[in-house]
């Protein structure tokens, strides 16, 4: 068997039909793979797990705290990773009926602590200024070395790093959707616990992160939870409260997608005011309906929007958007509309001037644009140019699978980049603060459900 010029094994018979590659997109919170054909370039199977390096904490800030604090946190993280990566490799043999002997080539795209842990290269740098990643071209590493259970001559190829935390995922994803061609201004934004943006303009790319935390995932909030059975992932204010919950059953907690859904809902009903505050029942508008209005539950000096009564809930308990929900989107939303503004300003674009945004990631593939517009998280701009392509890291990761071309293109994307480093801009504060309020007004309305168009 041969990879490019290099002898990886030596097989009995003719097993040149048996060579498989496996594409994989380690994120923070999931990893998914993809097992390939190389002969024929077909997709054969598919699957995921919990990363579980969940376990040391929900964002990348933590893991490396632990990596810095605890002399076994590399070896421990590693091997989570490890574990994960090796799961999802089984599992793929196993749903296409594929002996992972025969499987000669790994690509992998992760954000930069994702990569750097899993090749067991200490991530301390990154969390602290100027967040210095430990590598930046493309990495191609026997799968020996790192402990992957596939052949044992295999390669394994790691995404070039463009900056700090703008790592292999975000290569990978402008990879995908070839964003050097784009003619027109594009914006690529992959939201989660660190937002990846990037801004292609007149030939030219400029890209950047942001700590938006883990609200989106779920996490500090009161009652939140990852998208899974049983969570609230839609609300809708009409002539009543209506909830669309995962598993088409009782409701236990609120995910993301609903958390955007209802402070935008409640925005427009007047109940939540542009600084973030959930008003009283006393102070809400004078026209807003009694039913709506006895849902504005006063506790402990702050006022909590009641979603679901203890009698329709999983639990027993009560569900409710709590004012500290709202604070804490409002955090991961500021964060990532002050990396847009900045990047838009250094160009002397205005919000108006996009004529596209891609929104990648398992996240933002869920999202409803018009209540992300009705937040803040994406500029006011039509929703007809914000688009959905999917997980967009996973893609790329499969492209540079299948052609060595395809990781060269990756190289060139890297180096055509300009990393604009957040920390080190002297206005990131201020624009913060005022990303952090909420928008006056939508400029139209949409009522499309995301699909993705990846």
């Amino acid at each position: 068997m041969v990879a490019g010029d290099r002898l990886i094994g030596l097989e009995v018979g003719d097993t040149s039909c048996d060579a498989y590659g496996v594409a994989l997109d380690l994120g923070t919170t999931t990893v998914v793979g993809a097992l390939f054909d190389l002969v024929t370039g077909e997709e054969e199977a598919v699957s995921s797990t919990l990363n579980p390096q969940v376990g040391f904490g929900d964002d990348v800030i933590s893991r490396i705290a632990r990596v810095r604090e605890n002399p076994t946190g590399l070896r421990e993280l590693q091997q989570a990773a490890l574990t994960a990566v090796n799961s999802v490799i089984h599992d793929l043999g196993m749903h296409a009926g594929v002996d992972t002997r025969y499987i000669y080539e790994v690509v992998i795209a992760g954000n930069s602590t994702m990569q750097q842990l899993l090749c067991g290269l200490d991530p301390s740098a990154l969390g602290e200024m100027p967040f210095v990643q430990t590598f930046d071209e493309g990495l191609t590493i026997p799968a020996r070395e790192l402990g992957l259970a596939v052949n044992s001559g295999a390669e394994v190829f790691l995404f070039p790093q463009i900056g700090g935390f703008v790592g292999g995922d975000t290569v990978a994803s402008m990879l995908a959707v070839g964003l050097e061609a784009t003619e027109e201004p594009t914006l690529l934004v992959d939201i989660g616990t660190n937002g990846e943006i990037v801004l292609a303009h007149e030939g030219r790319l400029y890209a950047t992160s942001t700590a938006a935390g883990p609200a989106f995932e779920g996490a500090r909030i009161v009652q939140g939870m990852r998208a899974t059975g049983g969570a609230i992932e839609k609300v809708l204010v009409g002539e009543n409260v209506l909830l669309n919950v995962i598993g088409n059953t009782q409701p236990v907690g609120i995910c993301g997608t609903a958390l955007i859904d209802a402070a935008a809902e409640l925005l427009r009903q007047g109940i939540v005011d542009k600084t973030g505050r959930l008003l009283p029942a006393n102070e809400a508008p004078t026209d807003l309906p009694k039913w709506l209005r006895i849902r504005l539950v006063t506790m402990d000096g702050q006022t909590n929007f009641l979603l679901a009564p203890p009698e329709e809930t999983g639990s027993g308990e009560a569900i409710y958007l709590w004012q500290k929900d709202v604070r804490e989107l409002q955090l991961a939303t500021g964060a990532i509309r002050a990396g847009i503004n900045i990047l838009l300003r250094r160009v002397g674009l205005e919000p108006d001037d996009l004529g596209r945004i891609l929104l990648a990631g398992a996240f933002g593939n869920f999202i409803r644009r018009n209540n992300a517009r009705r937040i803040g998280l994406l500029p006011q701009i039509p929703c007809a140019r914000i688009h959905f392509i999917g997980n967009a890291a996973a893609l790329g990761a499969k492209l540079a699978l299948l052609s060595r071309d395809e990781r060269e293109r990756a190289e060139r994307l890297r180096r055509a980049t300009e990393h604009v480093d957040l920390s080190l801009d002297p206005e990131f504060q201020m624009e913060l603060g005022m990303a952090m309020m909420f928008p006056e007004a939508d400029v139209d309305t949409c009522t499309e459900e995301p699909v993705d168009e990846g």
